[in-house]
């Protein structure tokens, strides 16, 4: 069992063998890597959830706006709304391919800014920034205003797999309150629509939302009509699939959520909430989710 500090979380990478052996390190994950079908049951008897190691968030183009904004519910449309009104009052939105130095060196100021405040933020883009300068496949979706940039998120083309990837986003603290996250991966989805992709990516996640991400990224990309598909291997992961069981929330934050397989199929989700005390599952429904369950812990 090798014991790893995955970004200041504990976690303990263990065999099956390990797993069901029942004796734990002082750890706030045990995980197995790709575990084999003929342990899932065994292990879902001990507690572990059998998961995506990663999500890719999925959206289709559709045919238009106003097409893409009724699949969304009535709340999100009419807080997309608002951000646009509000939007477009004080900040000029544009496109730019390639990704000039100059644009890209202020987006790092604003990333690097943002991601500064999160518990356990990692700076991917900023060791990216030489690879995204030499691809014009990438791409930025701005927002200037009197006092420079508000907002950007960057993209990729992959005619490859028919998609567009948003790879990374950052947003000025007063522009985030006022929706123009909303508003720029709008934006996206209709670059993507005019280039003749039929669906946008909206970047990968960690299966562990309390931790890199967090509880409120997986609200706000269900609420844009994005729905999480598993990835590929990513990062450091060498393993497309792993089974967690979270022991406590070390290291976590009060709310801690993973999106488990059900038993049934490999492609239908739980939804895992850990928190606490108990809290209302019914805040966490969604189409993609066919089971909610909470578990305790303190």
């Amino acid at each position: 069992m090798e014991i790893r500090d995955d970004h200041g979380l504990a976690v303990a990478i263990a065999s099956v063998d390990e797993a069901l052996g029942g004796s734990f390190p002082d750890v706030t994950v045990v995980r197995v890597p790709d575990p084999p079908r003929d342990s899932w049951e065994a292990l879902a008897q001990r507690g572990f959830l059998r998961k995506p190691a990663w999500l890719t968030w999925l959206s289709p183009t559709c045919g238009s706006d106003a097409e893409w904004l009724a699949q969304l519910t009535r709340s999100a449309r009419n807080n997309m709304r608002g951000a646009r009104r509000r939007v477009a009052a004080d900040l000029r939105v544009d496109v730019r391919q390639p990704v000039t130095p100059e644009l890209l060196d202020d987006f790092l100021v604003l990333y690097e800014a943002m991601v500064a405040t999160m518990p356990h933020g990692v700076t991917f883009a900023s060791s990216l920034r030489d690879a995204v300068l030499a691809d014009e496949r990438h791409f930025a979706v701005y927002a200037v205003g009197a006092d420079g940039l508000a907002g950007c998120v960057l993209c990729r083309e992959d005619a490859d797999s028919g998609r567009l990837l948003v790879r990374f986003s950052a947003f000025a603290p007063r522009w985030r309150q006022v929706g123009l996250a909303r508003v720029l991966y709008a934006e996206a989805v209709g670059a993507a629509r005019e280039k003749g992709y039929r669906q946008v990516t909206l970047g990968n996640d960690p299966n562990l939302y309390g931790h890199i991400a967090q509880p409120g990224l997986f609200a706000f990309k269900a609420g844009l009509g994005f729905t999480p598909v598993p990835a590929p291997p990513f990062g450091v992961t060498a393993w497309r699939d792993e089974a967690d069981l979270v022991r406590s929330l070390t290291g976590l934050g009060d709310l801690a959520l993973v999106l488990s397989y059900t038993d049934a199929a490999s492609d239908a989700f739980r939804l895992d909430v850990h928190s606490r005390d108990r809290v209302d599952l019914t805040a966490y429904t969604r189409p993609f989710v066919v089971e909610t369950r909470w578990h305790s812990l303190s």
